[in-house]
């Protein structure tokens, strides 16, 4: 039943957004604000297809702590869940996101047009310079910056580092409210995951990080207040949903196990070469 479910979540989404874009294609038109409408419609849409197929809902706490204007959110990234879910949150997210992205046909075109801050990490410290100059318009414009800090969606359980372009935003908005992100949406709906499971994806907005604080106390902090959270939230999960956990560990056991079956085949080869030449 739940991969019949996974199943049809996938035929409505697919249709959904082919649709959707048809009828909202011309409103692309129109400019920022527009595009910024697609987005809105899409991401309530996709949810709404998450809760009556597969039985995903949400969950929003600490909302208190989110301030009305412009602010900076640092948030934890398991899943597309979230991608689709700071749209019915705040009213005018702008991604900071690599640049590759803006190159899929239609997509590309909706990312540039709707504002989003495109940064190429490939280019050293000029990708900061493009992500700050991008950052301070969206700011100036009274949007919201989010950011994933780990850069990729990383699995349940995981603990990889955070990306210093946090910090760079921190001190250059000072003015600015950081606000960290926890939830745990990869229990749920995992990184490139067919299977979707019901349950209330939970995201939590955590107060505040202290102004002037220098750059290692920064780092460690956020982290360590996103990923505790975190942890908290995935166990709450897995006991009130009945959730499989595939951890980072399991991930990093998998690709050991194929890799190492691989090693084994390779070196198994010129072996077997080696006694045929011997007997013949």
């Amino acid at each position: 039943m739940i991969t019949l479910r996974a199943l049809l979540f996938n035929v409505l989404f697919f249709g959904g957004t082919a649709l959707l874009c048809i009828v909202l294609l011309p409103l692309m038109l129109f400019g920022r604000k527009a595009n910024q409408f697609v987005g809105h419609a899409w991401c309530r849409l996709i949810q709404f297809m998450l809760r009556y197929s597969v039985g995903m809902r949400k969950r929003f706490t600490g909302l208190e702590n989110l301030p009305d204007g412009p602010c900076i959110i640092v948030a934890k990234h398991q899943s597309a869940w979230e991608t689709l879910t700071f749209h019915t949150v705040v009213p005018d997210p702008a991604y900071i996101l690599k640049k590759e992205l803006t190159r899929i046909p239609l997509v590309g075109q909706f990312l540039i047009l709707s504002g989003q801050i495109a940064v190429d990490r490939s280019a050293g410290s000029q990708a900061l310079k493009d992500m700050i100059k991008g950052a301070s318009k969206a700011l100036e414009e009274n949007r919201q910056v989010i950011i994933f800090p780990e850069g990729t969606r990383t699995p349940p359980g995981s603990n990889r580092p955070y990306h210093p372009g946090i910090f760079a935003l921190y001190k250059a908005f000072p003015d600015t409210k950081v606000i960290p992100v926890a939830l745990n949406s990869g229990m749920f709906w995992g990184r490139d995951s067919f299977m979707k499971y019901g349950g209330r994806v939970t995201m939590e907005f955590l107060p505040a990080m202290e102004p002037g604080l220098d750059r290692k106390t920064f780092m460690k902090e956020i982290k360590h207040r996103i990923d505790t959270r975190t942890r908290e939230l995935e166990a709450e999960a897995q006991t009130e949903f009945h959730l499989p956990m595939l951890t980072s560990d399991d991930i990093d056991a998998k690709q050991e196990k194929e890799d190492a079956q691989l090693s084994a085949t390779a070196n198994k080869a010129p072996v077997k070469d080696t006694a045929q030449d011997k007997v013949s």
